[in-house]
């Protein structure tokens, strides 16, 4: 009776599981379909969240990022699934590129965001190569098992080290793919 209870709560909690792989699917679709539209809705939140969500000085509030988002996309879910990528992946800056690192972008360019958005889409591409050595060919559960699978080793970075994610959470590891992966032509 108890190993009936055990098979019984073990499928329940299964059937439960979030389907993560469907949810990247969708969130990589939305991506997608926003075409020419991507870096404007990326330039939108952006701009919300400095002078909505006052980030000037300090990293905004989720909840500012997700209201603002939301406005933006007017109850559109293909936009919201868009949405909630760029806000992951504002929200995920300091993790993958180091204060060394934006220290120097910021002396040395006239535009830091232009220049922090160049740096950020080179090290999506070293994540995304590491998507490419994984060898599979659906892109949302590739994307799902490497962020998943990832971080059973720790990565950890030296200052300044363009070529190295270091470890990261999940989410921040599906929004930095998904963006780049749904961005590529």
């Amino acid at each position: 009776m108890k190993s009936l209870a055990l098979v019984v709560m073990l499928a329940t909690a299964a059937a439960a599981a979030p389907d993560r792989a469907g949810y990247v699917a969708r969130a990589l679709t939305a991506v997608q379909q926003l075409g020419s539209a991507r870096d404007a809705l990326d330039a939108k939140i952006y701009a919300a969240a400095r002078t909505q969500c006052h980030a000037d000085s300090a990293a905004p509030t989720i909840a500012c990022l997700i209201d603002a988002a939301r406005a933006q996309c007017a109850g559109d879910a293909s936009c919201i699934a868009a949405a909630d990528v760029i806000v992951t992946n504002l929200r995920s800056v300091d993790a993958f590129v180091d204060e060394v690192t934006r220290v120097r972008l910021l002396r040395g360019s006239a535009d830091y965001r232009v220049a922090l958005a160049a740096e950020l889409r080179r090290r999506y591409a070293v994540l995304a190569a590491e998507l490419v050595l994984a060898g599979a060919s659906d892109e949302a559960h590739a994307i799902d098992e490497l962020c998943t699978k990832r971080d059973a080793a720790i990565h950890v970075c030296e200052p300044g080290a363009t070529d190295c994610i270091p470890s990261l959470p999940y989410a921040r590891c599906v929004a930095a793919l998904v963006w780049y992966v749904g961005g590529a032509p």
